[in-house]
C-alpha cells in the first residue's frame, strides 16, 4: 500500500573533524557539507530506495532550505504533498560533527518541525514516526490510524509514554531502552524490552549496533547479528534501519524476515557521508544479503498478522 512518514525534516551541517571535541574545546574541521536530513526525512528515503510508495508529512520553513528539502525528498519519488511550508518559522537545522572513526555528535534546532500539528489519520498501510516532533501531534494519528504503527523512540523523551499503548512495534537502541525501563539485578535486555509491552500483539525492536537486533513480543523473541563493515559515517543508521523495515512491513514480509535485511541496509548505510544520501537501493541490500549468513525465524502461519507481533 504505502508508507507514511510523520517526522522532522532537517537540513543537515556536517564537519568532519579528526577527533570529537571535549567540552571547552576548539578543533579544526577538515571539510563541512550541507546534507538533507532529519529522521522523518532520512527514513522516508530509506523506505522509497527499499522500494516502497512513501508519503512524507511534516514541516518546513519559508525560504530556501525548506524548498530545497522538499525538492530533494520528491527527487527520491517520494510524496511530498503533505509537508507544510510555515510563514513566520525556519527551517529544522542539525549541525553535526563526525571524527575519523564514524561516531557523532549532533545539535538540532528544531525550527519548523516543533510546530508540527493537525496530522490526519491514516487507513492503511505503514505509519512511522520518531520524537523529533511534538508528541502531541502524533497522540490522535497513533491512536486513530488503522495501519501497522511503528514508532522509533529518538530521540528518548519521557512524554512519549503515551503513545506506547497505540503502537504496534516500538524501536529504540539500548540508550533509549535504559531511558523507558529501570534495571535491576539480574535484568537483560529481553527482560527491559519485553516490559514495555502494553497490550497482547505489540512487539519491541531493540537495535544493538555492532551486535544486531533483537525482537521482541509476550512468548517469542528472535535475533538477527549485524553485518560486519567498517564504517565511514553513521550518521542515519537507526533512521535507515526504520525506514527500510517499514517498507519490508508494507510489502508483506512478517517481522522476522524484515530484520535481516533492515539490519543489512543500516550497515551499508555507515560506508557513504550523511544521512539521507547513505542510504542504500534494495538492489545493494539484496546483493550484500546474498553472500551473508543470517538467523532464520521459527515458520509462521500468517506473515503479515505477524508483522504486527
Amino acid at each position: 500500500m504505502a508508507v507514511y512518514i510523520a517526522g522532522s525534516i532537517n537540513l543537515d551541517i556536517i564537519t568532519s573533524l579528526d577527533r570529537l571535541p571535549v567540552p571547552g574545546e576548539t578543533v579544526l574541521a577538515r571539510a563541512t557539507a550541507k546534507l538533507p536530513g532529519g529522521k522523518g526525512a532520512n527514513q522516508a528515503v530509506a523506505a522509497a530506495r527499499m522500494g516502497a510508495e512513501t508519503r512524507m508529512i511534516g514541516a518546513v520553513g519559508e525560504g530556501d532550505a525548506g524548498r530545497w528539502m522538499c525538492e530533494r525528498l520528491a527527487a527520491e519519488g517520494i510524496d511530498v504533498s503533505g509537508v507544510s511550508v510555515l510563514s513566520g518559522h525556519e527551517t529544522g537545522t542539525a549541525y553535526i560533527a563526525v571524527d575519523a572513526q564514524g561516531e557523532n555528535q549532533i545539535i538540532v534546532v528544531s525550527g519548523a518541525n516543533a510546530q508540527l500539528s493537525g496530522v490526519e489519520p491514516v487507513s492503511g498501510g505503514v505509519l512511522l514516526s520518531q520524537l523529533e516532533v511534538p508528541v502531541a501531534a502524533l497522540l490522535p494519528v497513533f491512536a486513530q490510524s488503522k495501519a501497522i504503527r511503528i514508532l522509533n523512540t529518538a530521540p528518548a523523551l519521557a512524554e512519549a509514554r503515551c503513545l506506547f499503548e497505540h503502537v504496534d512495534i516500538l524501536v529504540l537502541n539500548q540508550h533509549e531502552l535504559a531511558v523507558y525501563t529501570q534495571a535491576s539485578d539480574g535484568d537483560d535486555i529481553l527482560a527491559r524490552a519485553r516490559s514495555l509491552l502494553t497490550r497482547s500483539g505489540q512487539a519491541v525492536v531493540v537495535t544493538l549496533g555492532g551486535d544486531g537486533a533483537l525482537a521482541v513480543r509476550g512468548d517469542w523473541h528472535f535475533h538477527v547479528p549485524a553485518v560486519p563493515v567498517v564504517p565511514v559515517d553513521t550518521i542515519g543508521a537507526g533512521d535507515c534501519f526504520c525506514g527500510s523495515l517499514a517498507a519490508l512491513l508494507d510489502e508483506g514480509y512478517c517481522l522476522a524476515e524484515a530484520l535481516p535485511k533492515a539490519s543489512a541496509a543500516a550497515a551499508l548505510s555507515t560506508l557513504g557521508q550523511g544521512a539521507a544520501p547513505s542510504m542504500p537501493s534494495r538492489a545493494a541490500v539484496e546483493d550484500l544479503l546474498s553472500g551473508a549468513a543470517t538467523e532464520h525465524a521459527p515458520p509462521v502461519k500468517n506473515p503479515r498478522a505477524a508483522a504486527l507481533s
